[in-house]
C-alpha cells in the first residue's frame, strides 16, 4: 500500500514541483529552501532509479557467453543472438 503510494508520487512529482514553483512565495526563505530540497530529493529519487536499474540490466545480461562474443556490434545483433538462444533453449526443453 506504501510502495503504491509512494510510486505514485514519484510519477506525478514533476507535475507537483511545476504547481509549487509557481505557488511559492519567493520573499519566504523557509518556502524557497523546502522547495529546493524537495527538488532534490526527487532528483536523488530518480538518480537512483537510474543507477538500480542499470545495474539490474548487467547483472541480467552481462552473464554468459553473449557477453563475450566479439560479431555482436549493434543492437540487432544482440537481440538476434538473444532470440537464437531463447529457440534452442525452447526446442531443448521439448
Amino acid at each position: 500500500m506504501l510502495a503504491n503510494f509512494l510510486q505514485r508520487l514519484i510519477k506525478w512529482m514533476p507535475l507537483i514541483l511545476l504547481l509549487l514553483l509557481f505557488m511559492v512565495d519567493r520573499d519566504n526563505t523557509f518556502q524557497k529552501i523546502g522547495y529546493i530540497i524537495l527538488l532534490f530529493s526527487y532528483t536523488g529519487v530518480l538518480i537512483l532509479r537510474i543507477l538500480y536499474a542499470k545495474k539490474d540490466w548487467h547483472k541480467e545480461f552481462s552473464t554468459g557467453d553473449l557477453a563475450k562474443d566479439s560479431k555482436i556490434d549493434k543492437m540487432s545483433d544482440y537481440e538476434g543472438r538473444l532470440g537464437n538462444k531463447n529457440d534452442s533453449d525452447k526446442e531443448s526443453v521439448e
